[in-house]
């Protein structure tokens, strides 16, 4: 396939490129001007290179990506090396900071993105739709992708930066002055109108009127609609008074009024989505693992809860660095042990890894089959190899184990996921005929080779072990609109309904092959905020939410320096790490007028 080279200037947002007419075709255009945009062919174009900064925002180690899911506490990073987003994860000091180049990424990309929007939601009246190059219909339904875009890439500026510069006015020219606006009025302004429109123009759901994947939909912009009411209810629900919330600048905002009204909008939009969905072709995959499963993956059509996905079926020589590379974050170093890579079991970057949190997280491993499904437990021998002696750690003690497999695809290293003495572990492997092999127990795991690799992102299709994927990213699914309702109904003081979505998510994780109805059920007695953000773990780890999820709730502090047993936890301050800091390459740009704010302790 061809690729897209969107490049406007990094600070003001002069437009320099387009994009296509097919979705996922792309190709390099450099000087292209807003007149070619204003082309029925163009207009289309250049709202397709806008996808390129979802596919690099999602699938690279340079988008959000590194911002996104270690640091927390449920993943971290402590590896160091090439891997250049520890610096993030870690809270790194010195290296974390005005000048690093993942918050310098995900805010000039946003920026480049916005203005090419903003051109196309000026000028959409202006363009031609009397002959079939551009339909009236087309035209509306990518004037309402511009508004969810638009909104989408605000939605992460405000979520990472706080206050930052409102524009919705093309601009053809750099400037040397900008000012940062309330973050509050940037929601109220621009995010909020602009999914209402998507709402209004957008085909209903990914599933109808054939809308190529990948593509906003009406139930897209509802589900990200229903996130943004909800963090807007925290917003204003911070107390100042709270000693947790102790540095987060958003405690000024402080209104229970408004948080009631704003609780109350997410619970609305999340559960008439939910209750819609079956009319507009989305309900919950049947099985957990049936979500993440190669075969249903988009463009398929198969998989009935995605809302918005990231597509990545494209070449090698893609501007963003080729196709996602998040098929390798989460893998173990088996190599190791199995003396090669291979197809199944991935590329052993081993980058990323679970806090011990996140394994106990995963209780009630006998009904719920989501343990299963996210973690792999078992890899067998790929040729004839002899073992030998293996020493690792077990209650404090360095203890050595005997493996030895000879037989391709006898098990050589399993994973049970709870705790085994090392007399245990003998007892299982050495002390018997056959086959010795390995056993890693939570104790024994190590942030690099020794840890479960993450399911969900692996790719078995690929040719060779050390390819990049064609996978989608899915970044909305509709489980998640399930649990953004319950989470609304439990600040509203409304468990019983809280519990209600909670255990409809439940219940599809059951394992209904060994366990009744209901088994998996909670009480609206369980539901706590600790309680949410536990499930948002069993269903949601690794999906790129979790640092704004705990941004959100104002618990990121608490729980980093609770959970993590990396390096996040000692780093991590309250007078600065609620927010990232504004790039310095951006504060250097402003050279007119009042000087452009940096966020506090930056």
């Amino acid at each position: 396939m061809k690729k897209i080279l969107s490049i406007l200037s990094l600070s003001s947002l002069v437009l320099l490129s387009a994009g296509c007419s097919d979705f996922l075709d792309e190709e390099n255009h450099s000087n292209v001007m807003q007149d070619f945009m204003s082309t029925p062919s163009g207009f289309g174009m250049a709202l397709n290179s806008v996808y390129a900064n979802v596919r690099s925002t999602y699938g690279t180690e340079e988008g959000i990506h590194g911002l996104m899911n270690p640091g927390t506490d449920e993943l971290k990073n402590n590896i160091g090396g090439s891997n250049r987003c520890a610096d993030i994860a870690n809270y790194d000091l010195e290296k974390y900071n005005a000048n690093n180049e993942y918050p310098r990424k995900l805010w000039n990309d946003a920026y480049i993105h916005i203005n090419t929007l903003n051109y196309l939601i000026e000028n959409a009246a202006q363009v031609d739709v009397s002959t079939s190059a551009l339909t009236a219909a087309q035209r509306d339904q990518y004037l309402g992708e511009a508004h969810f875009m638009r909104a989408y890439n605000y939605f992460h500026l405000v979520e990472q930066f706080g206050d930052v510069t409102l524009t919705t006015t093309f601009n053809a020219a750099p400037t040397l002055s900008a000012e940062r606006h309330d973050m509050v009025r940037v929601y109220e302004e621009v995010i909020i109108p602009d999914l209402l429109e998507a709402i209004r123009l957008c085909s209903p759901s990914p599933q109808l009127n054939k809308l190529e994947s990948g593509r906003a939909s009406g139930a897209a912009a509802r589900h990200l609609l229903s996130r943004v009411y909800l963090t807007l209810g925290w917003v204003f629900d911070k107390d100042p008074a709270n000693p947790a919330y102790a540095g987060n600048t958003q405690t000024k905002y402080y209104n229970a009024t408004k948080a009631k009204e704003y609780y109350t909008k997410a619970y609305t939009m999340a559960t008439n989505l939910i209750a819609e969905a079956p009319s507009l072709g989305l309900k919950l995959m049947e099985h957990y693992k049936d979500v993440f499963d190669e075969a249903n993956d988009a463009p398929s059509g198969k998989n009935t809860e995605e809302l918005f996905v990231a597509r990545f079926d494209w070449d090698d020589d893609n501007t963003f660095g080729g196709r996602s590379t998040l098929n390798h974050y989460f893998v173990n170093g088996y190599d190791q042990y199995l003396g090669e890579r291979n197809l199944n079991d991935g590329r052993c970057y081993s980058w990323i890894n679970p806090t011990g949190y996140t394994y106990q997280a995963f209780n009630n491993r006998d009904k719920d089959t989501r343990y299963e499904a996210t973690f792999q437990t078992v890899w067998y021998a790929t040729k004839t190899q002899k073992g030998g002696k293996v020493n690792y750690v077990i209650d404090g003690k360095d203890e050595s184990f005997n493996w030895d497999y000879t037989v391709v695809g006898d098990t050589a290293l399993y994973y049970p996921g709870y705790y085994m003495s090392a007399e245990e572990i003998r007892a299982k492997t050495q002390n018997r005929q056959g086959n010795h092999y390995l056993i890693f127990t939570p104790d024994a795991y190590d942030g690099r080779k020794i840890f479960p690799t993450i399911l969900k992102f692996l790719d078995r299709t690929r040719a060779i072990p050390n390819d990049n994927t064609d996978r989608s990213f899915i970044i909305y699914r509709l489980a998640e609109t399930y649990l953004l309702a319950a989470e609304a109904a439990f600040k509203l003081g409304d468990n019983i309904h809280a519990a209600k979505y909670i255990n409809e998510v439940r219940e599809r994780a059951r394992n209904k092959e060994t366990c009744n109805l209901g088994d998996l059920d909670i009480e609206p007695a369980d539901v706590t905020l600790d309680f949410i953000l536990e499930e948002r773990t069993r269903e949601l780890l690794a999906e790129h939410c979790r640092w704004a999820d705990l941004a959100r709730t104002g618990t990121l502090i608490e729980r980093v320096r609770k959970y993590d047993d990396g390096k996040a936890h000692n780093n991590i301050t309250e007078d600065r790490h609620w927010l990232r800091p504004i790039p310095q390459q951006m504060i250097d740009r402003v050279t007119v007028g009042t000087p452009y704010p940096q966020n506090p302790n930056w």
